[in-house]
């Protein structure tokens, strides 16, 4: 009996706990928590949005901005809140408000229509091979037969042809990113706008129903002109950019493309959030929450002085436009610390302005057929015949091979005849000289008989090891240039001649050596015959600034078997050009300089080149300007002059 009440109590107690555990929970749903579960009551959809990450900025070497992030706003469309049968003349109107207060949206067409017809936009060859591959469109399809494709495809017939275009461009942009929008994927159509337009459109709501503008992060430029070659930017990922980084991007993620931005995308990319937004029955949102944070990119210092660059800047297209030379147009600075070959400047002209190329569709269009190519980075990429910069090299290939002792004379009567059928001229009768006097002097003959004893291969033997011919290692993109010499010429089909080493070591035949490449060759001079790779990068923080990721120094690359003896020879020549030979404009300079001037032949008018290191006696930077059919030789001193002006806190004046 005992035994039956106790099993009764048993059961009562646990269907009492069970009730009072319903109990609980209705009253969680009814009275505590009844707004949030109305919500979740009357919402029908919960999806879940990325957020933009936040890049990493890109600093100089002393903390100050060049590429930063700052707020902004942009326009997306929402595909939740648009019906399908309205989505064109939603989009033109959008875009005709953006128009109207005087804001750039997101248009990537490579078609005009102008005086009544559609045409491509000259000089966009590759974004108009991309719309045809992207489209499936023939490849002789002509751009108004494109248009009728997408106008039928977007059943766009009864829109003006102008307003045509505009969809097109919008709706192409989708397809083309693999983002023909979703419900989870909203469109971004202008990444930049003003804040007259956010109060436009804010006010509007019903009006443009479907528009939503939202807060980000915008990529600013702080000097357009200050270094675009070596910044590089940003842009949308291409649908072959999508498939390689799938796995880690959303579909309408920004990448870095080229220069900086490209090179170290994986450290200043930065990682989105993750939003979940619920959608009510009647459309409306009712809840947005972050399910996770987004984490920002890296902090990138480089290497690069403002101050020094924008000198290098200034002083080359001053030099370049004042040299009266008709074909005169082009040139590059460079300037290294000889101490870790990071890079202080990199000067190219003529360059362009990163802001407006990332901002201004016509500026953009522009560049791209513009005959200068300021979008070549020749700096990097410039490859151009040394002429005379290049015997310091020879004159140390010479000495430690034991073609030539310090004291050994050679005679200079004006011409260098040792090959039958073959004269190279000399700029002057210098007599017997030694090497540090043909160094001095610049004397072709001295030079040619040297060339003649190594040889080219053990000439370009000792290119490589000062630098020239190879890249250099420097993050960004670089030509390896060339080394003259019967490999070169076997690779193109030419013949070799003897006399070609002769010519090769006064710096003429087949070099063809980048900027970055010489002032590198002059840092290893300076440094010792210690050679480090080229470098733009001097730390990686986080995006505080707070806590180092890793830092940048000398990286060995190459460590010259050269005696200290035969260097300091080819040093001390050096520094005799400043004191009594081709470069003595120098020799009341404040500071010591050793340095090399150079005329190099070449269709059209000579191009001037000048290598220096300071000071001399413990060298702090190298560098090497060349100016293209610059002529006179004054052009490309007075570039480095200006340089070391800035560098050593001296008067624009100093000579």
């Amino acid at each position: 009996m005992w035994n039956n009440q106790k099993r009764i109590r048993i059961i009562f107690a646990f269907i009492f706990v069970i009730f009072g555990l319903f109990l609980a929970r209705l009253a969680d749903w009814q009275i505590v928590n009844c707004n949030y579960y109305k919500i979740r009551a009357n919402s029908s959809n919960i999806y879940f949005v990325m957020t933009d990450p936040v890049r990493g900025e890109i600093l100089d070497r002393d903390g100050n901005g060049l590429v930063i992030n700052d707020t902004g706003y942009k326009v997306v469309l929402d595909r939740l809140l648009i019906s399908k049968n309205e989505e064109n003349d939603l989009i033109l109107k959008v875009v005709k408000s953006l128009e109207k207060l005087g804001n750039n949206w997101i248009d990537i067409l490579p078609i005009k229509y102008e005086s009544g017809e559609f045409s491509f936009f000259e000089g966009r060859d590759s974004d108009v091979d991309t719309l045809k591959r992207v489209m499936k469109f023939p490849e002789d399809c002509s751009a108004e037969s494109c248009m009728e494709r997408m106008i039928s495809k977007y059943k766009l017939e009864d829109f003006s042809p102008e307003d045509s275009r505009i969809i097109c461009s919008v709706k192409y942009n989708m397809e083309k990113n693999g983002i023909y929008f979703s419900k989870s994927t909203p469109y971004i159509l202008a990444d930049e706008i003003s804040k007259e337009t956010v109060i436009f459109l804010s006010e509007r709501t019903e009006e443009f129903r479907g528009v939503r503008i939202q807060t980000s992060i915008v990529r600013k430029c702080v000097d357009g002109e200050l270094a675009p070659h070596i910044l590089g930017y940003t842009g949308l990922m291409s649908a072959e950019e999508y498939e390689i980084h799938k796995d880690d991007y959303p579909l309408d993620a920004i990448i870095g493309k080229m220069g900086i931005e490209g090179a170290f995308e994986n450290f200043l990319r930065g990682v989105g959030g993750k939003r979940m937004i619920q959608i009510s029955r009647d459309g409306g949102v009712v809840d947005v929450s972050e399910k996770e944070p987004a984490i920002s990119g890296n902090t990138l210092f480089l290497t690069i002085s403002s101050k020094l660059q924008k000198i290098a800047n200034e002083s080359l297209a001053e030099n370049i436009k004042k040299s009266g030379v008709r074909d005169c147009n082009s040139g590059a600075a460079v300037v290294l610390d000889v101490r870790d070959f990071s890079v202080l400047a990199a000067s190219t002209y003529p360059s362009y302005d990163l802001d407006r190329f990332t901002h201004d569709k016509s500026y953009y269009s522009g560049l791209y057929s513009d005959s200068s190519k300021p979008m070549l980075n020749r700096a990097f990429s410039g490859s151009y015949a040394p002429g005379s910069i290049y015997k310091p090299l020879v004159a140390c290939a010479a000495l430690e091979t034991g073609n030539i002792s310090a004291d050994e004379k050679i005679h200079c009567g004006g011409s260098f005849n040792y090959y039958r059928g073959y004269r190279l001229r000399c700029m002057g009768v210098h007599g017997a000289i030694n090497i540090i006097t043909g160094l001095a002097k610049s004397c072709n003959v001295f030079f040619a008989e040297l060339g003649r004893r190594l040889g080219a291969d053990m000439i370009k033997l000792w290119a490589n090891k000062f630098g020239m011919g190879v890249k250099t290692g420097v993050e960004v993109g670089e030509s390896s240039g060339i080394i003259a010499g019967p490999e070169h010429s076997e690779k193109v089909g030419a013949k070799w001649y003897e006399s070609g080493s002769s010519q090769a070591a006064i710096g003429q035949s087949d070099n063809m050596i980048t900027p970055i490449q010489l002032a590198t060759y002059v840092a290893t001079i300076a440094n010792g015959g210690r050679r480090g790779r080229t470098h733009l990068v001097k730390t990686i923080t986080d995006y505080s600034r707070n806590n180092i990721i890793r830092e940048f120094g000398f990286e060995p690359v190459e460590n010259i078997d050269i005696s200290p003896e035969n260097l300091e020879i080819v040093k001390r020549g050096m520094r005799e050009v400043v004191v009594s030979g081709t470069a003595r404009d120098f020799a009341n300079y404040p500071i010591k300089i050793a340095a090399k001037t150079g005329t190099a032949q070449n269709s059209g008018s000579d191009h001037t080149t000048f290598i220096c290191f300071a000071p001399y006696e413990n060298p702090e930077i190298a560098i090497a300007v060349v100016i293209a059919h610059g002529k006179s030789g004054m052009l490309s001193k007075n570039v480095a002059r200006d340089i070391m002006n800035c560098y050593f806190n001296l008067s624009k004046k100093s000579k």
